[in-house]
């Protein structure tokens, strides 16, 4: 990409054939079963480990060689699990006074992700990202104000964090309670990489969710364009370096804005709503939860333009008929780069209200992450991508958890099959220092209650 917008020439389209052609394409992975070559999903189980929490979105453990293990609640809080198993009181973190309030329903927003520096282990820094207050000079009317920060732990308490050490990195207001995004995590190139969504304004301005997705006013399709302009910070991942510019960042040299078109934080860009980022050696996967139909996971293995709103996924997407999406639209973005598709995509339980002419079924709800398996208990599962989803019927906590098996030959779909089926909402998978995955549930819709649980995924 030269960084110079494409002129004079009319857009290049995706040639996807009819709606239908293209919808049943991305289903082959669910109903045909594995292709050629693809292993069979081993025998496994979810052994428990922790409850009484209240929304647990992630586990990650710090590289000190201690075996204890983080667990990241959107509520605010951070518990250290030891290596026996025990919650330490009092918690690691908390960002309860500081995270804006949650209602007692279905809610987006909290404590979304939670990172280790890479020397952690030498200098206990560590990096969030939350949803606090509106700032004061925010656009009026506005949700709240994400943050991404810094901490350091306390010097004499490895197992507490300096509430006092707070660092401001980023501040970007939000206008409503959807997309939030949330991904954080840093590469092995030393690189703290942000998910940020595209601001879910579409859905109204303010503290209220006032539109569907499938009923949203015409005057408010506009803010589905952020996405794809990329003088925006939304709905875009950032790539920064938080150990230069210091009191802010610097920007990485090979970031693909860097010497102008777009801002320079940017690393890729047209993405709806990237819940959970987790890098597999140098590539990255994004696991970005759906708008209307389509779930999907993303290889982001170098800058670019993954597609929203031109596309929801790897189909074509119009905001005023979304129920009925065009059977072409641009494969292109505005400097004339390739739009990218996922590596994993299913349809979610909307196309069985909104889509029934279609002819296919839902499979879940909302893809909430995932990571490539690189642990020893299950010999299996090596170098395949464990996903998760909310849940298998929304009224009914139903998790369910997936496995992905890359092809045979590069480029080719990536087969999919379920592993477990579980008794609690999914919000995410963690994973420990040795490769080995943790699933993490509740079993309310929102971030309440004492229902959370942690589970071990094991062999069956």
């Amino acid at each position: 990409m030269d960084g110079k917008r494409a002129s004079g020439a009319a857009p290049a389209r995706a040639t996807c054939g009819t709606v239908a052609a293209a919808l049943l394409a991305g289903l082959l992975g669910w109903i045909g079963g594995p292709s050629e070559g693809a292993r069979a999903a081993p025998a496994v189980r979810a052994e428990l480990v922790v409850e009484g929490l209240t929304a647990p979105v992630d586990l990650l453990e710090p590289p000190d060689g201690s075996g204890r293990r983080l667990i990241v609640e959107q509520t605010g809080l951070v518990h250290v699990l030891t290596r026996d198993g025990r919650l330490l009181e009092p918690p690691f973190l908390d960002l309860r006074g500081r995270i804006v309030p949650l209602v007692q329903g279905f809610d987006e927003r909290g404590l979304l992700g939670l990172a280790l520096h890479p020397d952690f282990a030498r200098n206990g820094r560590l990096f969030a990202t939350y949803t606090a207050p509106l700032r004061p000079g925010a656009p009026a009317g506005w949700n709240h104000t994400r943050r991404v920060v810094e901490f350091t732990l306390r010097s004499d308490d490895p197992n507490r964090v300096d509430p006092a050490s707070e660092r401001t990195i980023l501040e970007l207001d939000w206008p409503s309670r959807k997309h939030m995004g949330g991904g954080l995590v840093f590469g092995p190139d030393g690189f703290l990489y942000v998910g940020l969504g595209d601001g879910g304004g579409v859905h109204g301005v303010g503290p209220e969710v006032l539109h569907d997705a499938f009923e949203v006013p015409e005057r408010l399709a506009h803010w589905d364009g952020l996405a794809q302009d990329t003088q925006s910070l939304y709905g875009s991942i950032l790539r920064i370096d938080v150990d230069e510019g210091l009191p802010g960042y610097a920007i990485p040299p090979l970031n693909p804005f860097r010497a102008g078109g777009g801002r320079p934080e940017i690393w890729a860009w047209g993405f709806r709503n990237p819940y959970r980022l987790s890098f597999d050696g140098d590539d990255l996967l994004v696991s970005a939860p759906g708008e209307t139909f389509w779930e999907a996971i993303y290889l982001v293995d170098r800058p670019g333009n993954y597609g929203w709103a031109i596309k929801e996924g790897s189909h074509c997407f119009d905001r005023l008929r979304p129920a009925t999406p065009p059977p072409s639209c641009p494969a292109r973005g505005a400097f004339g780069e390739p739009l990218r598709d996922p590596i994993v995509e299913y349809a979610n339980r909307s196309v069985e209200r909104h889509g029934k002419a279609l002819g296919i079924e839902g499979v879940g709800t909302a893809v909430v992450g995932g990571h490539v398996y690189r642990g020893r208990a299950i010999p299996e599962l090596l170098g395949r991508l464990v996903f998760a989803d909310w849940s298998r019927e929304f009224a009914r906590a139903s998790g369910q958890v997936f496995l992905a098996s890359p092809p045979t030959s590069w480029g080719g779909p990536w087969t999919v099959e379920r592993l477990l089926e579980l008794d609690g909402r999914m919000l995410g998978i963690g994973r420990d220092a040795a490769g080995e995955l943790y699933l993490l549930t509740n079993r309310e819709l929102g971030p309440f209650g004492r229902t959370g649980r942690v589970f071990k995924l094991v062999p069956g």
